[in-house]
């Protein structure tokens, strides 16, 4: 958050001498809502599971809590000519495509601040992404703070542009600036030595502890989990646990050397391209980001291998065909440090008179 914080001053400063930019601070929380809301929902029904015990079975089914999700946030966004608001109330769901563009619809400040406390099927995790944005005639410059735990994608982002717009074409060019979490390393297989220490001895330093039993001339572990304080047997052999549950220590290995390297920072080059067209029977919005050059600033900054090429795009599509009959398409696609995250929604609505 300091560094957000940090991000967002500096932004506020290089926008400070246009006097245009001036004049609209005055304004800047002027047709802006805060809001809250919360949801709740029976969770998934898994599907039922059973375990042998002494010649009988146990039913181990999982069932999860009911899920939640817990939103507040201030939003200043400028609807495009194709969308309208769906409700009466902003309920921090709404996911409207065209919130993701660099160029948006009016000249000015735009910003949106959302946090979400989330449980899914008995998973719990935030969802945090802050943004803050000035669109001036020959400039755009915007600050974002992204934090999305469902897709472990974390990153600040400072970026700064030169804008042409061409009527309904806008080409930018500039630089950005990114702090993220170490990405592209495996510290179980880049960090962790075999024969230095073994697999028990791993398993041990997060939480299991074995038990040795010997029966006639056989001898294997109990495993218990004594990471909660007390002590729970999960695995009565070594391969049942080796096979259920060293994955979680090893999980738990990786998340503890990641955090040991910190934060990340690079620098990149930024391209970016636009279109945008609307009339009431067909409407187009396609914009593009493309970033092809990137140097790291830290010792573990990414390495891109295969190709340096890392994007955002997206396409907004409509079109009222006949009276009653008409089509959509929306979608976005990025690519950030290996990480491809998309959305699709296409399909078709008829209206019977």
């Amino acid at each position: 958050m300091k560094k957000l914080l940090s991000l967002l001053v500096i932004l506020l400063i290089s926008c400070a001498t246009p006097k245009k930019c001036c004049a609209q601070t005055k304004d800047f929380f002027k047709y802006s809502t805060f809001y809250t809301s919360m949801s709740m929902n029976t969770s998934f029904v898994e599907k039922e599971n059973y375990t042998a015990i002494n010649k009988g079975y146990e039913e181990i089914t999982t069932i999860n809590p009911y899920d939640y999700s817990v939103t507040l946030g201030l939003r200043k966004i400028a609807r495009f000519d194709y969308e309208t608001k769906r409700q009466t109330w902003y309920t921090g769901t709404e996911r409207n495509t065209a919130d993701n563009v660099t160029i948006g619809n009016a000249n000015g400040w735009e910003y949106l601040f959302n946090y979400s406390f989330i449980r899914n099927r008995g998973e719990k995790f935030n969802d945090r992404n802050f943004w803050l944005r000035y669109l001036g005639d020959w400039f755009v410059a915007k600050a974002q703070y992204t934090d999305n735990e469902r897709v472990d994608l974390k990153y600040t982002s400072l970026d700064y542009r030169i804008r042409l717009n061409k009527g309904n074409w806008d080409f930018t060019i500039g630089t950005v600036f990114r702090v993220h979490p170490a990405y592209g390393i495996n510290p179980i297989q880049d960090f962790w030595v075999p024969g230095e220490s073994t697999f028990q001895d791993l398993a041990e330093d997060f939480g299991y502890a074995p038990e040795q039993w010997v029966q006639g001339f056989y001898v294997d572990q109990n495993w218990y989990d004594v990471g909660g304080g007390d002590s729970v047997l999960i695995a009565t052999s070594n391969d049942e646990f080796f096979h259920h549950y060293f994955g979680d220590a090893v999980a738990r290995f990786n998340q503890q050397e990641l955090e040991k390297l910190g934060l990340q920072k690079e620098l990149s080059a930024v391209i970016g391209i636009a279109y945008y067209k609307y009339t009431p029977k067909f409407w187009i919005h396609a914009w593009y980001n493309c970033l092809p050059y990137h140097h790291g600033l830290d010792d573990y900054s990414y390495e891109y291998t295969d190709s340096k090429i890392e994007w955002d795009s997206g396409l907004i599509l409509g079109t009222r065909i006949t009276k009653s009959l008409g089509l959509f398409v929306e979608g976005t696609h990025m690519k950030y440090w290996g990480k491809e995250i998309f959305e699709m929604k296409f399909g078709f609505n008829y209206l019977i008179f």
